[in-house]
């Protein structure tokens, strides 16, 4: 007799068993990382990743099987049996799928209830008669010349042992590498541990007399066939586990980078089944004050309202999201706050379970706090200033409506005013924005501190205000408002340490009088302010009927001035400047005239404020100094061409490259121009003036001071300025023989400027006695009606050259 374990030692190749005990342990490993994935799987879908799994551990037991028998080298010829062999590699495979298929739950191994462990226990029973029936089938299948006896007592021990390390393995967790790898040792273990317990239990005995060949599979074709199911197993289980570790690692990055993303959230967060809590976030966890493992398995009801709570888990909610409630929860402070809970569906139950299981839910648990402060903030920035907080023009026309309809119920009157601040931009232009700001909010809260509760303060743009004076008694009560804050506005205002002063223009609407809407009354306000503006800083306008129409003929003139250019309707008119002694033409000054298709001949009085507060002037004068410097150059006498610069103008940062340019487009030598300035432009910024002025002194061009005698300041200006002429105001000259003041103030400027070297042009001279007057106290040059009338550059020559040309006395018809 020969027993089978007892020549384990020195009658087995143990290169094989090695073998052996590898592809067991392999074909474990990939079949338990095969069912970790059936439990991931809708259930209609685990029976075949189940099936796969027999696929994988049926072959690997079979191969485990024989090559451990062919490891055995009992001394004696032997063979296999064809059909039992194939019948237990069919046992094996299908006996170790119902198997799988009878332990797999949601996620085999991965829930600790005792449904899962009695099914694990019954799954192992049934591998362990699986791997039994395999094994002593495929010894059954041996032939040799004698037979093989079994030990009953080997046998039971053999099955209950496999089938007891089976259901361990089984009822390993599988959601981490450590427990796969502890599953697929004891199912190896299992298989191994039946075989070598079953073949202790095994003794051949030999027949006497000669062996008879039967016709059964050599060993050689059995090793043939066992490497290639060796083979299959090894390359399906390398492919399967790197398979699996890919998509485990994809799946388990994927995991975390969602966990981390739901974490992270400002919304608490929880997934429940009928009511179930399945798993919560972080912040849900924090804002109720309990860790996440405290939750997960209650009962909705232990966190939300029982009313709340009733409505997510009974509801049958579809599938796009529930509408928001608004509850209140107890947080781990005990104390209550207000919360919005949102629902959505995110997973239906399978189509056998439909009807049986409710759906999983998503529920975001959301503190409104923050959203309700931002729309809050939303409604306040779109109805209020940002800087100031002053109500913006939306919120002043709806304050405006209500005191409109109050007014109208009660018979009473309302003002509405418009105000501007004067010489905001000076302010802006030096300081920056930031000192601009800061100005507009000390304005705005001199203003508040002016009105009464009912009134209401806004700020259109930006140094432009608006206030609706409600309950007005009498259109004195508006006036009186008007005054103060002119007053108010008038004082310093402290900007970094310096102190700045501006002035304010109010323009005034009375409801019912001047209009019986809110647009009407703010564009007749409006209309008044530009009125106030144009009288002066600091001046006060009541809105007049007569007023709106001079503003539409204004707005009509300015869109008639924009294209006036474009349309050839301007031209420059030349007046003559003489020598009082030769009366010969020295030069002469260029004057913008306008001749309109309908109007006729425009004033430069009237258009050029137009200009001016428009920013027409910038075109207008780059025409002008244009056009003029081409005319000179036509000129047979090449005397000097005197141009008026706008203080628009002379802010420009262009332009002393411009006039550059332009001298050497036209070819106009620099000693022939003369520009003429007024000391409202010398007022804004003197030094930058200064600057302007000395460089075009230095490129050759003549300095003219206009107007001289009207300001404030004109002997500072001749100390510091590099001009070559003063103009004496035509006001003044008018003077001469009628009031002694005027000849006293023309004798001290010719006496000035010759103490200075500068030159003298006397404007307006309309008389013979204005001229014998100005040429006995030594002028030297004068302008005007008597000896030249404004005429076009073709015309100069010929009318100066006629000597003197008499004019008409009295007012001029407009010097630009």
């Amino acid at each position: 007799m020969l027993h089978a374990l007892g020549c384990l030692q020195y009658d087995h190749n143990p290169a094989l068993l090695v073998l052996a005990t590898a592809v067991c342990f392999m074909a474990c490993l990939v079949c338990t990382n095969l069912v970790r994935r059936a439990g991931s799987v809708k259930p209609g879908h685990r029976k075949f990743w189940n099936l796969g799994a027999g696929v994988v551990y049926g072959s690997g037991v079979w191969a485990t099987h024989f090559i451990a028998m062919l490891a055995l080298q009992p001394g004696i010829p032997i063979s296999y049996a064809p059909g039992l062999t194939a019948l237990s590699a069919l046992v094996a495979i299908v006996g170790a799928a119902i198997a799988f298929q009878i332990g797999q739950i949601p996620g085999i191994g991965q829930s600790r209830n005792r449904s899962a462990g009695m099914r694990a226990q019954v799954a192992g029973a049934v591998l362990g008669l699986t791997v039994g029936a395999m094994h002593y089938m495929g010894l059954s299948a041996i032939l040799l010349p004698g037979h093989i006896e079994f030990s009953p007592v080997h046998i039971a021990i053999s099955i209950l042992l496999g089938g007891g390390l089976a259901a361990a393995g089984l009822s390993c967790r599988l959601d981490d590498r450590p427990r796969r790898l502890l599953a697929s040792g004891l199912l190896a273990a299992s298989i191994i541990s039946l075989h070598f317990v079953g073949m202790a239990g095994a003794t051949m005995v030999p027949h006497g007399g000669l062996w008879a060949a039967h016709a059964g599979v050599d060993e050689r074709v059995l090793a043939i066939t066992v490497a290639a199911v060796v083979g299959t197993v090894a390359v399906v289980s390398h492919i399967s586990v790197a398979l699996e570790e890919k998509l485990w690692g994809q799946g388990t990055r994927e995991a975390a980078r969602l966990r981390r993303l739901v974490n992270n959230t400002s919304d608490g967060l929880f997934i429940h089944r009928g009511g179930k809590i399945l798993d919560v976030n972080e912040p849900l966890a924090r804002l109720l004050g309990r860790p996440p493992e405290a939750l997960v398995g209650q009962d909705i009801s232990g966190i939300l309202p029982a009313e709340a709570a009733a409505r997510l888990r009974d509801a049958a909610l579809p599938d796009h999201a529930a509408p928001a409630l608004e509850v209140e929860l107890t947080v781990g402070s005990g104390r209550r706050i207000a919360v919005e809970i949102l629902s959505r569906i995110i997973e239906e139950p399978d189509t056998e379970d439909r009807g049986k299981a409710p759906p999983a839910h998503a529920v975001a648990v959301r503190d409104p706090t923050e959203r309700k402060r931002a729309e809050a903030q939303i409604r306040y920035l779109a109805h209020h200033d940002g800087l100031t907080g002053l109500p913006n023009r939306t919120l002043l026309a709806d304050r405006a409506n209500q005191a409109l309809e109050t007014a109208m119920r009660e018979g009473r009157s309302i003002a509405l005013l418009c105000l501007n601040l004067d010489r905001f931009k000076a302010v802006n232009d030096l300081l920056g924005h930031d000192g601009g700001d800061k100005l507009l909010l000390q304005a705005a809260e001199r203003l508040r501190e002016l009105v009464r509760g009912g009134d209401t303060i806004a700020r259109l743009s930006a140094d432009e205000f608006a206030i609706v004076q409600a309950d007005l008694d009498a259109p004195e009560d508006a006036a009186a408002l008007a005054r103060r804050i002119i007053q108010a506005l008038s004082a310093p205002f402290d900007i970094e340490g310096q102190a700045f002063q501006v002035s304010t223009s109010v323009g005034v609407a009375i409801f019912p009088a001047d209009g019986r809407t809110v647009p009407r009354l703010l564009r007749n306000a409006d209309t008044a302010l530009h009125r106030a503006k144009r009288e002066g800083p600091g001046t006060l306008c009541f809105f007049e009927a007569a007023l709106e129409q001079r503003l539409m003929e204004r707005r009509a003139l300015e869109r008639d001035l924009r294209t006036a250019i474009e349309r050839g309707e301007l031209h420059l008119a030349y007046q003559p400047q003489f020598d009082t002694q030769s009366l010969e033409m020295t030069g002469a000054e260029a004057l913008l005239r306008w001749n309109h298709p309908r109007r006729g001949a425009v004033s430069p009085g009237e258009f050029v404020p137009v200009a001016e507060e428009s920013g027409l002037i910038l075109p207008l004068g780059r025409w002008v100094l244009d056009t003029a410097c081409a005319e000179a150059m036509r000129w047979p006498i090449p005397c000097r061409v005197a141009v008026n610069i706008s203080p628009a103008q002379f802010r420009q940062p262009d332009l002393l490259p411009a006039i550059s340019g332009l001298l050497e487009r036209t070819g106009l030598p620099p000693h022939r121009l003369k520009m003429e300035v007024t000391e409202g432009l010398l007022i804004d910024d003197t030094e930058r003036a200064l600057t302007i002025l000395q460089a075009l002194k230095r490129m050759g061009i003549a300095l003219s001071l206009d107007d001289f005698g009207t300001g404030y300041s004109s002997l500072g200006y001749l100390r510091r300025f590099p001009f070559d002429e003063i103009k004496i105001d035509q006001s003044f000259v008018r003077g001469l023989g009628r009031d002694v003041e005027s000849a006293a103030i023309v004798e001290a400027v010719l006496a000035l400027s010759r103490s200075l070297g500068i030159s003298v042009v006397a404007e307006g001279v309309e008389t013979e006695q204005q001229l014998e007057m100005l040429r006995s106290r030594g002028c030297p040059r004068v302008q005007g009606y008597l000896l030249g009338r404004p005429v076009p550059s073709a015309a100069l020559f010929h009318s100066a050259g006629a000597g003197l040309v008499p004019g008409p006395m009295g007012q001029p018809a407009g010097l630009a």
